[in-house]
């Protein structure tokens, strides 16, 4: 997933947490059918606003896991300053209500949204990109700054500009979201494997301040503690 800069304004955030655990990312199937009537009871009406940012801005397709495990297919884009999906039913664009979701699946990432009351980081969106699922899940958790775009000359403010940053986290149960700092933070979480964790940085030559990176390290973990 492509990320843009945008000038946008930065508005007051809301937060709508659901509940997640484990067996609800692992039911995501393409088993349903999209049907416009269940599309407008999970949904709605929405004026779009100006004042957005988002993680891809291009309309893209989505596959929402609802809370009644239904999966159903849409087109849509998240908007992380208004912290909601907008999504397209009957040629209209409606806001994806997040109580009735339980994930959804952009361009093959599974996004989830979390609570407020579980981010210690308000500049923290509230979706999370799940990056490895087991006893230690892996999220990246986005957040915009803003930078001052100055007059070379004159000093005088011009403009701001939006930018997108993230940020790693990890889970055991899906209650508590704590950040991942470091390497000597990481072989604390897994001390019970630090010795295979240890020779498969080292093997790989991880850098693990990169995504694709940290995300191999956290599947080798739970490959390893998630075998009965």
């Amino acid at each position: 997933m492509k990320y843009l800069l945008l000038l946008v304004t930065l508005v007051s955030f809301s937060y709508n947490g659901v509940g997640q655990n484990k067996s609800d990312l692992l039911e995501v199937s393409t088993q349903n059918n999209t049907y416009v009537e269940k599309m407008l009871k999970i949904s709605s009406p929405l004026t779009l606003d100006s004042k957005s940012f988002y993680l891809d801005e291009q309309w893209n397709h989505i596959m929402i896991l609802t809370k009644t495990n239904e999966v159903l297919h849409t087109t849509g884009r998240i908007n992380l300053a208004r912290m909601y999906a907008e999504i397209i039913v009957n040629r209209h664009v409606r806001r994806l209500n997040e109580n009735k979701v339980k994930a959804l699946i952009v361009n093959g990432s599974t996004l989830i949204k979390v609570g407020s009351d579980k981010i210690e980081d308000r500049n923290i969106s509230s979706f999370m990109d799940v990056l490895s699922v087991g006893k230690l899940t892996l999220l990246e958790a986005y957040k915009i700054g803003f930078k001052v775009e100055e007059h070379a000359y004159s000093g005088v403010v011009r403009d701001e500009i939006a930018f997108l940053s993230s940020d790693f986290y990890y889970t055991e149960d899906f209650d508590v979201f704590i950040p991942v700092n470091g390497k000597r933070d990481i072989l604390r979480i897994m001390a019970d494997k630090r010795t295979e964790v240890e020779n498969f940085i080292k093997v790989n030559k991880l850098k693990l301040h990169q995504r694709k990176n940290l995300s191999a390290l956290f599947d080798y973990y739970n490959s390893l503690v998630d075998v009965p």
